[in-house]
């Protein structure tokens, strides 16, 4: 008998076949087949190769009619793909099985080959990371697969398969839960059929990888275990003796690590560590999954150390991830992976045990990991994570800024390449976050610091499962709310900041690496409620967790300094408080050592040092006030001598120089009062002048040692250097009350600032220099310039929104954020985004050179011992007057007296006109007379335009004078009024909270008065004059169409509906004041009360004049009165530049005639010229009718209250 002819006769006689033999294209496909079989028994490439050459040519000689040959062929370049992973392979596999499926599909005849075609293209197209794969070409594999599984066609085996695959598409694709959950539910079936085979194994691999996504979207449903149930079935089902064995143990590994971290059962770790330990013994040395088994191994011994003591599972891991390396093959993403894990475990194993060399180890093949991960995909994403680590951790040792800026750089690329559903997003969210609140505290930008509390709640609104991680975010808000409480002194972000450092303190261990950091920052977060609220048992428990935090984590010297240090000064502030001695010698000990603790080269030595030398001080102060004065000098000059030493270690850096000039300044000066006798020294002057020209501190800061260096050059007597210091503190306002920040906040800081800031405004009048007229417009309504500055904003963008920046508006959720953001933040962020839009420069002094041609304008500034007038009249340079009688003191006595007199909002007590007659003289005395003695203002009575700053924006100098008391000294005055001189008798006047227009409204200029809103309405039934004096307005008015809300008619929506049509607004009402907050002061309508802000954020853009004739309607905010937060002020920033309001009560019979008078002399006047001195002119004619009749003369509130505010542009 024949033998059948060999493989290799076959081919020479297929090759001898002419091209036109019509056995051609049947023997070479019969060959190519007999090839790949061959390939697909023994293994040699070469066959492989020759198969698909000769069916590529069977493929093309048929014009690629046959799907079948079409598919076959497809499977040997995927089988060729798989040994060789060319893409080229790749493309052609996909390119011929879209080929053979259209054909398959057209023909309709064979069912099977088109499962079979669909199968195998998704497999194709599903090659490949999450990352690589387009969600439109996975939809499309995943309905292939789906439309394969319902066809019929497939037998069991490929049924399972093609679940598995189902699985792995949805489990890297960032699945939903519904898909998640389909997928698991065939998963399931398939495993229950309990077959006993590779392909059954396989099928609870799959089940397992589908249940674990599941897990990483849902809540707990025990899914976890499940999977690792499975990958046991699987791996019982292979058989240890299987070529891929090891590496499915591996990924029972991970999966038993990862229950242990979620639980925080150290039981599966255990036993992980025990499966990796077995597979390594017995994985041959070349095996592929050598590498994989070797990661995971590491990784699960990284896990079981659990205290310092495990130094030896510490260098088993670090072992284990090099060999890892080390046998990966070149080049291949294993050995990629395996470099990005060892780059986490040297960072790792430096927190246990800090050595130098494995940082730079870990940075070493970081960047090997880089370089080999060069496309945008998850493996780089996971190498850049584990390098900005390991050069933040570099950074926090050596204080290299451009390690931190690496880091960053790496962190903010690792986000960009994370899917939003990714399990790591809320990690890689959590890095930024971190290396964003570190570059706040080096450079102080509060954009960064504001976008890293917004990055560390997206990720804590990221499920999460092991609560470890969970407790660590937030510490590492708290931490960040903590940074911004020292910028803003927002007690919401300490309150946030104390709850979240409580819950990350309960939620760890004693064993937790991370316990002691939390401890210590809820310790730093109780000192400073502790400071806020002053309440003792804070301190105490601040103590005792500081005290727990060291002895946590006393084998880790760097951790351990930070929180000595903060032990150290907790006790010297208990000291402080309570006088012990033993508390100071403690803290004392504590700094010491925490200095010893560290390397001469580490970046936290200058703060440590400069914390060190400032309790020197401390106990120097304690020591004094105690009588022993020879310790006290030894620990002041210690102070010094320990300052120095801070300051040298500080290098460059802003944040590190700051406190340590600052406290060497501290000592300097402290020394020099304990040593009157030794001549004063520059030293101090300089030291504190570059502590105050750091740029990379927050503006708090900024200020604080500006004003600091203003003080040591006045003590010094240098007056051009306090006139710097002053300058840059003044250059700082609009950036310490930042417009980010809530009305509420800006307005305290505002307060907290006006001390210093009305003192700089004085230096500068005191030496005559228009800077003084630039910097008070600066430190003044600083909210309505802000507000101007948001409205124009918004109009400029066509977007509402950002008015929301002005703080007015009521609702201040900000389009566009998360929900779970507050919204104080929001309106931060929003603010961040238009910073370079919203700067406030002081303006030049020269653009207020020759602003008195015309009228004089008097700048009124008060001072310590005495205040000052600075006047701009002609092109002259200003001139200065000095009131000596009228100190900042005596002002605020005035102040004080008038509204104790005035508190019940009456003023109908003998005592309360004696009270306000009495503050009419001294004013008179004290300051009007001696200037306008100085002044000119002979024949007809010239416009004066009164600038008032601090304390005399809350006084009435419009009304200085001597007035009669008295009808029968009231008839005596018509006969002699030269005995009863006042400022009502020599000038026309009119206020101006600024010099300059505070912003670029209004915008009615020229328009007549024919637009009337009437706002009448008492809603206490205590105005009864109200009737007739809506009369007196129709009658004045009569031409004007008008608009009318009275009594149940003047709402609130009615008024905010009606007043941006207005040219003239009539307010006659009640007006209240709110002693907690003055934006909620206001006119109290029919429905509620029309407050300050409501009236700020409308906008009456055809506005010309305003009439408020509710009590106190000008009557400023005691503790900021450079603001003018009344109701003219409001209505000014409405849009109004004339606003005739009332300073004190008002009576309300003079009313009437007020307004009768008022506006007969308006319309009697053109308003298209100078209309603000139009209404300067009848207000004081209205006036003078009032305080020159007996009648009203004696009764102050009949006249005193009523006054001009100007905003129009000089």
């Amino acid at each position: 008998m024949d033998e059948d002819p060999s493989l290799d006769e076959m081919m020479a006689a297929v090759d001898g076949l002419p091209d036109d033999d019509p056995d051609w294209t049947g023997r070479h496909w019969q060959v190519a087949d007999a090839l790949h079989q061959r390939f697909l028994d023994e293994g040699d490439l070469n066959d492989l190769d020759e198969a698909i050459r000769r069916g590529m040519s069977v493929v093309e000689r048929q014009g690629r009619s046959s799907a079948a040959h079409l598919h076959d062929v497809a499977l040997m370049l995927w089988n060729r793909f798989a040994e060789r992973d060319a893409p080229g392979d790749l493309a052609r596999f996909v390119e011929l099985l879209e080929t053979a499926l259209a054909k398959a599909e057209a023909e309709g005849t064979d069912a099977e080959l088109i499962a079979d075609c669909q199968t195998n293209l998704a497999v194709g197209l599903m090659e490949g990371t999450a990352a690589d794969v387009p969600e439109p070409v996975r939809a499309r594999a995943v309905s292939l697969w789906e439309t394969a599984l319902a066809s019929g066609q497939l037998d069991e085996d490929a049924k399972r398969r093609i679940e598995g695959n189902l699985a792995l598409a949805f489990s890297r694709a960032g699945a939903s839960e519904e898909e998640l959950r389909r997928v698991v539910a065939w998963g399931r079936r398939a495993a229950a059929e309990n077959a006993a085979s590779e392909d059954a194994a396989i099928t609870h691999f799959n089940l397992a990888t589908a249940l674990e996504s599941l897990h990483d979207v849902v809540a707990d449903e025990g899914l976890l275990e499940e999977a690792i149930e499975h990958t046991r079935v699987g791996l019982d089902l292979l058989g240890t003796d299987h070529r891929d064995h090891p590496g499915y143990t591996a990924n029972l590994v991970n999966l038993l690590q990862r229950l242990s971290r979620e639980s925080g059962d150290p039981a599966p770790i255990d036993e992980a560590v025990h499966l990796g330990r077995a597979a390594l013994r017995r994985l041959p040395d070349g095996d592929s999954d050598r590498p994989l088994v070797l990661t995971a191994t590491a990784s699960a011994l990284f896990d079981a150390v659990r205290s310092d003591a495990d130094l030896g599972l510490l260098r088993e891991a670090l072992g284990l991830y090099r060999t890892a390396v080390e046998v990966a093959p070149e080049g291949s993403p294993d050995r990629g992976v395996a470099m990005v894990a060892l780059v986490s475990a040297c960072r790792d194993a430096n927190e246990w045990h800090p050595d130098p060399a494995l940082l730079d180890e870990a940075l070493a093949r970081g960047g090997e990991a880089l370089k080999l991960f060069s496309v945008p995909d998850l493996y780089r994403a996971a190498a850049l994570t584990a390098v900005g680590n390991v050069q933040r951790d570099r950074y926090l040792e050596t204080g290299s800024l451009s390690d931190l800026d690496e880091a960053r750089r790496c962190a903010e690329e690792a986000l960009a390449l994370t899917p939003e559903q990714h399990p790591r997003r809320a990690a890689r969210l959590t890095n930024l976050a971190v290396l964003l609140s570190d570059d706040f505290a080096e450079r102080a930008d509060r954009s960064h610091l504001d976008r890293a509390i917004e990055l560390y709640r997206q990720a804590l609104d990221l499920r999460e499962p092991v609560a470890s991680r969970v407790a660590e975010r937030m510490n590492d808000l708290a931490l960040a709310l903590r940074d911004r409480y020292r910028d803003t002194e927002n007690s919401q972000d300490l309150d946030e900041a104390v709850d979240l450092a409580s819950q990350a303190a309960a939620a760890s261990t004693t064993d937790d690496l991370t316990h002691a950091g939390h401890v210590n920052n809820l310790a730093n977060a109780l000192i400073e409620r502790y400071e806020r609220d002053g309440d003792p048992a804070d301190l105490t428990a601040a103590i005792e967790r500081f005290g727990e935090a060291l002895e946590v984590a006393a084998n880790r010297a760097a951790e351990a300094s930070g929180y000595a240090t903060n032990l150290g000064l907790a006790l010297a502030e208990r000291a402080q408080d309570t006088g012990a001695m033993e508390d100071m010698d403690q803290a004392l000990l504590h700094l010491r050592h925490s200095i010893d603790l560290l390397p001469t080269s580490h970046q936290a030595r200058a703060h440590r040092i400069s914390n060190l030398s400032d309790v020197y001080r401390h106990r120097s102060v304690m020591l004094m006030e105690g009588g022993n004065r020879t310790l006290a000098l030894n620990d002041a000059k210690l102070a010094v001598k320990t300052g120095r030493e801070a300051v040298e270690a500080a290098g460059s850096s802003d944040a590190r120089l700051l406190p340590a000039l600052s406290n060497l300044a501290l000592s300097l000066r402290w020394c020099k009062r304990l040593e009157p006798d030794v001549s004063p020294s520059r030293e101090v002057l300089e030291i504190q002048r570059r502590a105050a020209l750091l740029e990379e501190v927050t503006p708090v800061e900024k200020f604080t040692q500006s004003v600091r260096w203003a003080r040591d050059a006045e003590a010094l007597g240098d007056r051009e250097e306090a006139f710097s210091a002053f300058g840059r503190a003044v250059s700082l306002t609009t950036q310490v009350a930042w417009i980010g920040l809530t009305l509420r906040e800006r307005h305290e800081l505002l307060t907290y600032m006006r001390e210093v800031l009305d003192r700089a405004v004085a230096h500068a009048a005191g030496q005559r220099r228009l800077e003084a007229f630039a910097w008070a417009d600066h430190v003044r309504s600083v909210l309505w310039r802000q507000g101007l500055q948001a409205h124009s904003l918004a109009a400029a963008r066509g977007d509402e929104q950002w008015a929301s920046l002005s703080g007015f508006g009521r609702d201040t959720q900000a389009n566009g954020r998360r929900p779970s953001v507050r919204p104080d933040e929001q309106l931060r962020l929003r603010a961040h985004e238009v910073a370079a839009e919203l700067g406030q420069p002081v303006p030049s002094p020269e653009a207020y050179r020759g602003l008195g041609a015309e009228s004089p304008v008097i700048l009124l500034v008060p001072g310590d011992e005495e205040s000052l007038a600075l006047v701009l009249q002609g092109v002259d340079e200003p001139l200065l007057i000095r009131l000596p009688e009228a100190s900042k003191e005596l002002l605020r006595e005035w102040g004080d007296k008038l509204r104790a007199e005035l508190a019940d909002g009456s003023g109908t007590s003998r005592s309360a006109s004696h009270a306000i007659f009495d503050c009419l003289e001294w004013l008179w005395g004290s300051v009007a007379a001696p200037i306008l003695d100085r002044i000119a203002t002979a024949g007809e009575r010239p416009h004066v335009w009164w600038s008032p700053v601090g304390e005399f924006a809350l006084l009435p100098v419009h009304a200085a004078g001597v007035h009669p008391r008295t009808r029968p000294q009231a008839d005596r005055r018509r006969k002699n009024p030269s005995r009863w001189p006042s400022v009502q008798d020599r000038v026309v006047f009119s206020y101006l909270p600024t010099v300059r227009p505070v912003g670029p409204r209004p915008g009615g200029r020229g328009r007549a008065l024919d637009a009337v809103l009437h706002v009448s309405v008492d809603v206490d039934g205590r105005l009864r004059s109200l009737e007739a004096e809506r009369r007196a307005v129709d009658e004045a008015l009569p031409g004007a169409r008008m608009t009318r809300l009275f009594d149940d008619d003047a709402t609130v929506a009615a008024f905010r509906t009606a007043l941006p049509e207005c040219t003239l607004l009539h307010v006659s009402a009640h007006g209240r004041l709110d002693p907690d907050d003055s934006f909620e002061a206001g006119i109290d309508l029919a429905d509620g009360r029309f407050a300050l802000r409501d009236l700020a954020a409308s906008r009456a853009d055809a506005a010309r004049l305003a009439v408020l004739l509710a009590c106190e309607s000008a009557s400023g905010d005691f503790e900021a009165p450079n603001e003018a937060l009344h109701a003219a002020g409001a209505a000014q920033q409405a849009g109004f530049a004339e606003v005739v309001a009332a300073t004190l009560p008002v009576r309300d019979s003079s009313v009437v005639p007020f307004v009768t008078r008022l506006y007969a002399a308006v319309a009697a006047e053109p308003t298209d010229g100078a209309f603000a001195s139009v209404v300067a002119r009848a207000v004081a004619g209205a006036v003078d009718a009032l305080r020159l009749e007996p009648q009203y003369a004696v009764d102050p509130l009949s006249w005193v209250p009523y006054a001009h505010f100007s905003g129009r542009n000089r």
